[in-house]
C-alpha cells in the first residue's frame, strides 16, 4: 500500500525565535535636589510637550547611599566614551557621515529639535571614536572624566515639565545612550549579548541629588534588533512588513535594515505602533513572522522534481499516479505553500496544477 494524503487548504507562517533587543529615543531626567517625590503621571502614560511629571519637595538627609550609583556610573562611562559597539573605527565614520548629512537635511527644513539630538549623537559617536583609538588606559580614563564633565550624567532640570511629546517611564537599565536609532547600526552582537540588561524601577518616596528620575521616550518610532544565522536570512527582505509576537501579544512593522556583522546578520525591525511594555523592557524572547499565507500546504517530503520542476504525484480515477507540477510561494522548511489550480510559466504559458482534495504520494522518492 503507497501512502499518500489529501492536499487541504490552509495557512503558513514563515517564523523565528529570536533574542530580540528594544531601541528607542529616550532622554533621562536627574534629580536637581535631594527631597520627598510626589509623581503625577503613571508609568507608560503618553504626555505632552508641557506637562507636569512630578515634583521635589525639599527635606531629607543628603549624606545617605545612593541607590542607582551603579546605573548613574554606567551612564557616567557611556557619555564619557566607552561603547557597546563594534571597534570597527571605519564603520563609526561612515555612521557620523550619514548623522552630519540627515543633520543638515534637518537644518534645512527647520527642523531644530530633530538637528540637535543628531547633533548630539555626533558629538557622541566622535568621543567614542577617539575613545577607541586611544593608547592606553591612562589616557581612556582621563578621557572618560573630561567627557563625563562636558555631557553631564544627563538631563538635570529646573522643574520636571515635559520639554516634548513622549510615554514616560520608570524603568531604566543605563544603556539608553547606547540602544538609540542613531547608534544601533553600530552595535555588536558580541558585546550586547555579554550585557547585563537588568531595568531598574525608579518609582520611589525621596530622592538624592544627581539620581536618575524618569525618562521620557519617543512612541512615534521604535525598533527592535536581533541577530540571525546565514541560513536563515533568506526569510527577511529590505522594507517587508513583519511581525513581532511579544508577551503582551503581536505589534506589526517594517524589515528597516539588514546588515552584516562578522559571519551573522544584524536584522533592525521599525514599529511606529503602541507596545505597552515597549518603553520598559530591553531585552526580551520574542518569535518573528516574516510571511504569513493561506492557500494549499504540501508537506516538503511529498514534493520531488522532474526535469528540474518541483511537483508532487497525484494519483487519478484509474488509480495512477501522475506527476504534477507546483508552484512554491513560500516554505518554512517542513511544509510548502503552492499555487491552487495553475500558474504562469516564465513565457507567460500556462501549467495545469494541483488542486484542494488531491491525493498525492506522500513520499515520493
Amino acid at each position: 500500500m503507497k501512502k499518500t494524503e489529501i492536499i487541504e487548504y490552509g495557512s503558513l507562517q514563515v517564523t523565528d525565535h529570536v533574542t530580540a533587543y528594544l531601541v528607542r529615543s529616550e532622554t533621562v531626567y536627574f534629580a536637581n535636589k535631594s527631597g520627598s517625590l510626589h509623581y503625577y503621571v503613571k508609568e507608560g502614560e503618553q504626555v505632552r510637550k508641557g506637562s507636569k511629571i512630578l515634583e521635589i519637595t525639599s527635606g531629607i538627609q543628603e549624606d545617605k547611599e545612593s541607590s542607582y550609583q551603579k546605573i548613574t556610573d554606567r551612564i557616567s562611562r557611556f557619555n564619557g566614551g566607552e561603547s557597546i559597539f563594534s571597534d570597527d573605527i571605519k564603520k563609526i565614520k561612515a555612521q557620523i557621515a550619514k548623522l552630519e548629512a540627515s543633520r543638515e537635511a534637518a537644518v534645512k527644513a527647520g527642523e531644530s529639535g530633530q538637528a540637535a539630538r543628531l547633533e548630539q549623537q555626533i558629538q557622541r559617536l566622535n568621543q567614542k571614536k577617539d575613545y577607541i583609538q586611544a593608547n592606553d588606559e591612562a589616557a581612556k580614563n582621563e578621557m572618560i572624566k573630561h567627557n563625563a564633565s562636558v555631557s553631564s550624567s544627563g538631563v538635570v532640570p529646573e522643574n520636571y515639565i515635559s520639554p516634548e511629546n513622549g510615554v514616560v517611564s520608570y524603568h531604566i537599565d543605563g544603556y539608553e545612550s547606547e540602544f538609540t536609532p542613531e547608534n544601533m547600526a553600530l552595535l555588536s552582537r558580541e558585546k550586547v549579548q555579554g550585557l547585563n540588561l537588568e531595568v531598574q524601577n525608579l518609582s520611589r518616596e525621596t530622592t538624592l541629588v544627581k539620581e536618575p528620575l524618569y525618562k521620557i521616550v519617543d512612541h512615534q518610532k521604535w525598533y527592535a534588533l536581533f541577530w540571525v544565522a546565514p541560513e536563515n536570512i533568506v526569510k527577511y527582505e529590505k522594507g517587508k512588513k513583519a511581525t513581532l509576537n511579544l508577551p503582551l501579544g503581536p505589534v506589526d512593522g517594517m524589515i528597516y535594515d539588514i546588515l552584516d556583522d562578522n559571519g551573522q546578520w544584524l536584522v533592525i525591525l521599525e514599529f511606529n505602533r503602541y507596545y505597552e511594555e515597549f518603553a520598559q523592557i530591553r531585552k526580551v524572547d520574542a518569535e518573528v513572522v516574516t510571511s504569513d499565507y493561506s492557500g494549499l500546504i504540501i508537506r516538503n517530503e511529498s514534493i520531488t522534481t522532474q526535469d528540474g520542476q518541483p511537483g508532487v504525484y497525484v494519483k487519478d480515477k484509474s488509480g495512477e499516479y501522475v506527476f504534477k507540477p507546483v508552484k512554491i510561494i513560500t516554505t518554512d522548511g517542513e511544509c510548502s505553500l503552492v499555487e491552487i489550480s495553475y500558474f504562469l510559466n516564465d513565457d507567460k504559458t500556462r501549467v495545469d496544477t494541483v488542486n484542494i482534495y488531491d491525493e498525492i504520494l506522500k513520499k515520493p522518492n
